[in-house]
């Protein structure tokens, strides 16, 4: 049984052609369920243990973050991964693409950071109702696995 891709540790040598399918297969669509988690969330419930601003504020960097997060993992897949892949064949990415990735990384962790301020760290009050304290435990997961 192969280990899972989450499982890698720092030191293990994996080839790069490997590690882009390890990514497609696994981690976009374990990061894309979580979101879907938590935007289900949001479309049934119509409000949160926050304050009206709040949650609002959580709601629109949380669609902005999906929204950077299926950029970055469709110009991975088309654009990142085939380059790596097909090295042999001399595919060179365009330096505005280059550019174009590392900024939506840099995109996504400011939402990220954003999030967390607002999220109080992630921190679940027992007072919350426990809908909602997975939502934020969606959110910390999010973070995790993006990270």
């Amino acid at each position: 049984m192969s280990a899972s891709f989450w499982n890698i540790q720092f030191g293990d040598t994996i080839p790069p052609s490997l590690l882009c399918m390890q990514i497609e297969r696994e981690c976009h669509p374990e990061l894309l369920a979580i979101c879907n988690h938590i935007e289900g969330y949001f479309l049934v419930h119509a409000d949160t243990e926050l304050t009206d601003s709040k949650s609002e504020m959580v709601q629109l960097l949380f669609l902005k973050l999906e929204d950077e997060m299926k950029h970055l993992f469709l110009k991975e897949t088309t654009l990142l991964f085939p380059a790596i892949q097909n090295r042999h064949r001399l595919l060179l990415l365009a330096p505005g693409v280059w550019k174009y990735i590392v900024l939506t990384q840099q995109g996504i962790a400011t939402l990220l950071q954003r999030l967390r301020l607002l999220l109080n760290h992630f921190q679940i009050l027992p007072a919350w109702n426990r809908d909602w304290s997975n939502c934020v435990q969606q959110f910390f997961q999010l973070e995790k696995k993006v990270y």
